[in-house]
């Protein structure tokens, strides 16, 4: 059984720039505005650090600033999006003189995604540089932006190789970022689990694995509950889900008789058990053993 894992599995060191956008580094630091350049590679729908994100969600402005080899006449814009699209509120060009030329603005079509939205210019526009302005209000969550096509008039296409952003959650708990010590920034802990950690009577039948934490957690597919082998990890089913106390995540299970099973709730790189504040839960390690029949 494949470790269930969900999403930001990452925590990042500190990039801190100079300029008030936070710029392509060349690093290709997961979810920095590197992650915009390039083909379109993070295909599925869902959180991926192989797109660029915002430093937080639901702020309300924010832009990515995309820039080309060559300056074409602009035919089409084609905005790849993997996490929550519609939040798409202005896409600019910048033309020869650098003068920012706006060619779309209004509320992007909420679509399923992974989504592709394309906007077309009114009239003829040379350009090798592109700018696109989101309304992270419009649709909860972190919305992230996986590449951006430039269309030429003569069908050609090009990906960006420079990118640059308002923010981005490249910077997020980073080495240089200072914070201090409250409840919002300290960590959740885990406070109890179904069943109890150490037990070795538990009943077989058990169909759910539960685990609650200290603060109210992120609810929407955030959870990283890690194996460390295929023997002692337990066969899960679909559905794993918080309970409306935001602080409960319930697993799914089929368990053996008379087995030892071992399971961490955050591991390692795998730390989307995260609290509202985004802080990673510290590391829990629950292992129980099932009675015989």
């Amino acid at each position: 059984m494949q470790r269930i894992q969900s999403t930001r599995l990452l925590i990042l060191s500190l990039l801190l720039l100079t300029s008030p956008a936070y710029a392509a580094s060349g690093e290709n630091l997961p979810w920095s505005p590197d992650q915009a350049t390039g083909e379109a590679n993070s295909l599925k729908a869902g959180d991926q650090q192989t797109a660029w994100a915002s430093l937080d969600p639901n702020k309300g402005a924010e832009w990515i600033k995309l820039e080309y080899k060559t300056p074409v006449e602009v035919q089409a814009i084609r905005i790849y999006e993997n996490f929550n699209p519609g939040t798409v509120s202005k896409v600019t060009v910048f033309d020869k003189d650098g003068m920012e030329v706006l060619i779309w603005e209004g509320n992007e079509p909420v679509n399923k995604a992974p989504a592709i939205f394309e906007v077309k210019p009114a009239s003829k526009l040379v350009s090798q540089s592109i700018q696109i302005y989101l309304d992270t209000r419009r649709v909860k969550g972190w919305n992230e932006i996986d590449a951006v096509q430039l269309v030429a008039g003569d069908d050609s296409t090009q990906w960006a190789i420079k990118a640059s952003a308002s923010s981005t959650y490249a910077t997020r708990n980073g080495t240089r970022e200072v914070r201090e010590i409250t409840w919002d920034t300290l960590p959740p802990a885990v406070v109890k689990t179904v069943p109890q950690a150490g037990s070795t009577e538990v009943d077989p039948a058990l169909k759910e694995i539960s685990v609650t934490f200290s603060k109210d957690m992120l609810t929407e597919r955030m959870w990283a509950v890690v194996q460390i082998s295929n023997e002692t990890f337990p066969k899960t089913g679909k559905g794993i889900h918080y309970l409306d106390d935001k602080r409960t995540c319930v697993i799914p299970v089929e368990l053996e008789p008379d087995k030892t099973y071992v399971l961490w709730f955050n591991r390692g790189r795998f730390n989307s058990f995260r609290d509202t504040e985004n802080n990673p839960a510290v590391p829990y390690l629950l292992v129980f053993k099932t009675k015989s029949k």
